[in-house]
């Protein structure tokens, strides 16, 4: 794995933008992204750099692969951004749910490799909680997707929700047979609802606008065939 760099640009309700770039970042390993100390004089998270303003939307990329992006609270995700590979975007995401910042607010970032098979489920529900969910097949199977932060099922963590917003990012492509993307299943194994999957190498991945009520012990899920 090789170290790269991350870079962007979250976009305020005022049209103002704070610029990100982190250099040096090693692949495989979740960090924060800084403000760009070229523009901000100092690196520092967004927080600091400018609290009580809101961001909308923004771009974050990655020099090969990218698993997914969120803005943290205090070990809370509060609003995820869709990620893109660098030299494969068309138009600026907004973030699942708007945020005002406080100090102390990151933006966190998880770059791969062009060749990794990490799947990245990002959601949001209808009460504006936003989760990230992610599993790595390793051949033909089913790979489940747990949250980020505590290992959790979808249905441990948004039990009670429905999903409303969705995106599933993964490399695997023809290998993908569970509808060609992420699989939501009930507690009796039927499915309950299924995203799309885009591959961030190829394609800038989009929001797709789905009605997915969660309830205990559903799962989400990709299958392969290899």
């Amino acid at each position: 794995m090789a170290n790269v760099t991350i870079c962007g640009f979250l976009r305020t309700n005022t049209g103002d933008q704070i610029p990100l770039r982190t250099d040096s970042v090693a692949e495989g390993t979740e960090t924060t992204i800084t403000t760009d100390a070229a523009l901000t004089v100092v690196a520092q998270s967004v927080g600091n750099y400018k609290p009580n303003v809101t961001v909308m939307s923004g771009e974050i990329t990655a020099e090969n692969g990218v698993a997914y992006a969120y803005i943290l609270r205090q070990g809370v995700v509060l609003a995820v951004m869709i990620p893109n590979v660098a030299g494969v975007s068309n138009r600026e995401a907004m973030l699942s749910t708007p945020v005002q910042l406080r100090p102390g607010d990151e933006v966190r970032v998880l770059a791969n490799t062009a060749a990794n098979r990490m799947a990245s489920l990002l959601v949001k529900t209808n009460t504006g909680v936003s989760r990230i969910f992610t599993g790595v097949p390793s051949g033909a199977g089913t790979t489940d997707l747990l949250d980020i932060t505590d290992s959790n099922s979808i249905g441990d963590t948004l039990q009670g929700q429905t999903i409303v917003q969705a995106c599933l990012l993964t490399v695997d492509g023809k290998k993908i047979v569970s509808s060609g993307g992420a699989w939501i299943r009930n507690a009796s194994g039927q499915l309950a609802g299924a995203i799309p999957a885009s591959n961030p190498t190829v394609v800038e991945p989009m929001w797709s606008t789905v009605n997915i009520p969660i309830a205990l012990n559903y799962t989400a899920s990709v299958v392969t065939n290899a």
